[in-house]
């Protein structure tokens, strides 16, 4: 099944690389779960990897910080020690994205440098380079929006930071695998456009879960499967706009992703399982009965997560899981294509 021949490092370098980002996404929903996004004030590519050391530089960036609507609004009795505890949830992200960018940038020149890379992964790894750019620039864009005058990141902006994100990771699985592990010449295009499906959904899912994230709707109602008692609450519109009802009331962003997710979970349950007692390859058995595990534990944990008032660690559980389901998805579909395919 695995590939072996010179592909083999470049494949490791690659799913090397896409763990890091898989971790990257965790250590940022950790970060916004820990509300630590906003204690950095500024962007500095370069000279941000260094802390602050001493006292003096504590207290210097501490003020910096006083100076945000988060800290007058919401932070006004915090202390320098807790100003610490979400400094380094802040740092630690931005200092891993940028290991990201070495571990990234160094093998690919030496690559490159010795030939070793064909035109289409060139093209492939540029890309990879442009939405990575992209991410630090949308990154800085998502803490500025809680910089000016509302004390909140903007809802939109992390949605987007997440997406890009996982555009990235796709990106890089997907060549990983490409460099790996070897696909059969037969092809199953109904079970394909299902999986394709069932990604797509996960993907919504895990969209409308950064907004649920950003706006702290998972704390409107902690009940399950009623919200007060009731299928569809009675504040479920509270804005004209019905556009920005979905994206910006918290007790219709909760019940839109409950139900999203309700919905994909049945999807993604009868299709792999429907595909698991056909005829495939026992590797292919292995992925779809996977994907039925990680999907049943993400509903669990999600029901867990809602009923007990969103505790960090639940919640990031319940996002690492997320990742891992739409992975296992992406492993499962390419699984079921011809190397010729994409």
């Amino acid at each position: 099944m695995f590939i072996k021949n010179n592909n083999t490092i470049i494949g490791l370098w690659l799913l090397i690389l896409t763990a890091m980002v898989y971790l990257i996404i965790l250590i940022g929903g950790l970060t916004r779960l820990t509300d630590s996004g906003l204690s950095m004030v500024d962007w500095r590519p370069l000279m941000g990897i260094i802390p602050p050391i001493g006292l003096e530089e504590w207290q210097n960036v501490f003020n910096q910080y006083k100076e945000t609507p988060e800290y007058l609004i919401i932070n006004q009795t915090m202390q320098l020690n807790e100003f610490k505890y979400i400094f380094w949830w802040e740092y630690f992200h931005r200092l891993f994205a940028r290991l990201i960018g070495f571990v990234f940038v160094i093998p690919f020149i030496y690559f490159l440098l010795k030939k070793h890379l064909s035109k289409a992964l060139i093209i492939k790894l540029l890309i990879v380079l442009l939405f990575g750019f992209l991410q630090a620039f949308v990154g800085w864009w998502m803490v500025k929006s809680g910089l000016n005058d509302d004390p909140y990141v903007s809802q939109y902006r992390l949605s987007f930071h997440l997406t890009n994100a996982i555009i990235i990771l796709s990106i890089l699985l997907w060549m990983t695998l490409n460099q790996l592990i070897k696909r059969n010449n037969i092809e199953n295009s109904f079970f394909k456009k299902i999986i394709f499906i069932s990604i797509i959904l996960c993907l919504i899912t895990i969209i409308s879960g950064s907004f649920v994230s950003g706006t702290d709707a998972g704390k409107s109602y902690n009940t399950f499967p009623l919200m007060n008692g009731k299928f569809i609450p009675d504040d479920y519109l509270l804005e004209d706009n019905f556009i920005k009802n979905t994206f910006e009331n918290t007790i219709a962003i909760q019940f839109n992703h409950r139900w999203i997710a309700i919905f994909s979970f049945f999807w993604i349950i009868t299709s792999v399982s429907y595909i698991y007692y056909n005829k495939i390859n026992y590797v292919q058995k292995i992925a779809c009965f996977t994907v039925f595990i990680l999907v049943t534990i993400q509903v669990i944990i999600g029901i867990l997560t809602l009923i007990h008032n969103v505790p960090i660690s639940l919640a990031s559980i319940h996002q690492m899981n997320a990742i891992l389901l739409y992975c296992s998805l992406l492993i499962t579909y390419y699984l079921f294509s011809k190397k010729e395919s994409i």
